[in-house]
């Protein structure tokens, strides 16, 4: 999968703007605050329909304007189609497929794009809530079926929380916990599944950078059992065992909103045990192996971008990453055009104030 063409009218910084990328590697160099962070979110967008810097849609148009765009070109295998995201102060998102109007599910069909920025160097050091993120975010990517038991899991656990902060009737509440367990034990298997598959990848990156075994273990408040009705009954039981402690505490504490993952290396957790460069070796692992995940699962090879983060690493892990790129295409931001960027053969575009000079 290669972008071949991206326009951008008033989005963020840019005012207007044509820009052919080349076939592999894409070096984004320039100031802070001069765009290049812009330019990444754009062609972040133009495959996944959002922003992973989560603002609202309004908030992405350019500060002196009513409406913005971005209309890109992909080619996969042997096809080639235009894309479209439109974006207004005044109406909902739409998006379309060669001009066509299409749902977010359609418009995201059998594209992919891996992102990498300096954030994701906490995924390991901070709470659970940033292991979570990581892991809904992998698995929105690879299965666009995650995101509907996820809408509905969310609605649901909005909705019953807010009962138990009324002390509402535990009839209603049963019919919550049902729907739940339903949806959540679809969530949990999706997650193991997945995992499973990450875990075997990444220990081959991991081993390659640091010599050492890495494992990923997912750490549910259920008990995980193979069979998906026996997990679902043990998972109704289990939520109505913790009922009076939810009713006490005012929220829901068990579920897949609750789940964590624990990094072992040599199976001491690196989130108690890990150094620094450790830590980022796994997470360097967990995003090559995530590229590998989806060319195997669905043998179209991801977008990659890497926002600024050959600042965080140091000069090994660098050139490891680089080295792992192969034939994928990418786009780099960086503040400085160290040597070892120069040494790769790669297209080096310079971003100032929302223009791209080549």
């Amino acid at each position: 999968m290669k972008l071949k063409y991206l326009r951008l009218f008033n989005f963020r910084n840019y005012k207007s703007l044509d820009f052919i990328p080349g076939e592999n590697i894409n070096v984004l160099y320039g100031l802070n605050a001069s765009g290049k962070t812009n330019l990444i979110e754009s062609i972040y967008m133009s495959i996944r329909a959002n922003s992973f810097r989560n603002p609202k849609d309004k908030d992405l148009i350019n500060i002196d304007e009513n409406a913005s765009s971005i209309i890109s070109r992909f080619n996969t295998g042997d096809y080639k189609d235009d894309f479209r995201v439109e974006i207004s102060k005044f109406e909902n998102k739409k998006l379309f497929i060669n001009d066509e109007k299409v749902n977010t599910k359609d418009y995201r069909k059998s594209r992919f794009v891996v992102l990498f920025n300096p954030d994701d160097l906490n995924i390991i050091k901070y709470s659970p809530k940033e292991r979570r993120k990581f892991l809904d975010d992998l698995l929105s990517n690879i299965d666009l079926n995650y995101d509907f038991y996820m809408y509905r899991y969310r609605r649901l656990l909005f909705e019953r929380n807010r009962l138990l902060k009324m002390n509402m009737d535990k009839n209603l509440l049963d019919v919550y916990d049902r729907e739940m367990v339903k949806n959540g034990t679809k969530i949990i298997i999706m997650r193991l599944k997945t995992i499973k598959k990450l875990n075997e990848i990444a220990r081959e990156h991991y081993k390659l950078i640091s010599g050492d075994d890495l494992n990923i273990t997912y750490l549910s408040t259920v008990p995980v059992l193979v069979d998906e009705r026996e997990l679902m009954e043990s998972y109704l039981k289990l939520m109505k065992d913790s009922l009076s402690k939810d009713i006490e505490k005012k929220y829901t504490t068990i579920g897949p909103h609750r789940d964590d993952l624990d990094f072992k290396i040599n199976k001491f957790s690196s989130k108690s045990y890990g150094s620094q460069g450790e830590q980022r070796s796994i997470v360097l692992s967990l995003k090559l192996a995530e590229a590998d995940l989806i060319k195997d699962l669905y043998k179209i090879k991801p977008l990659l971008l890497l926002d600024d983060v050959f600042s965080e690493i140091d000069s090994n892990r660098s050139r490891y990453l680089l080295h792992s790129l192969k034939d994928l295409q990418t786009f780099i931001t960086t503040t400085e055009t160290d040597d070892f960027l120069k040494s790769v053969d790669a297209n080096f575009y310079k971003i100032s104030e929302g223009k791209v000079m080549y």
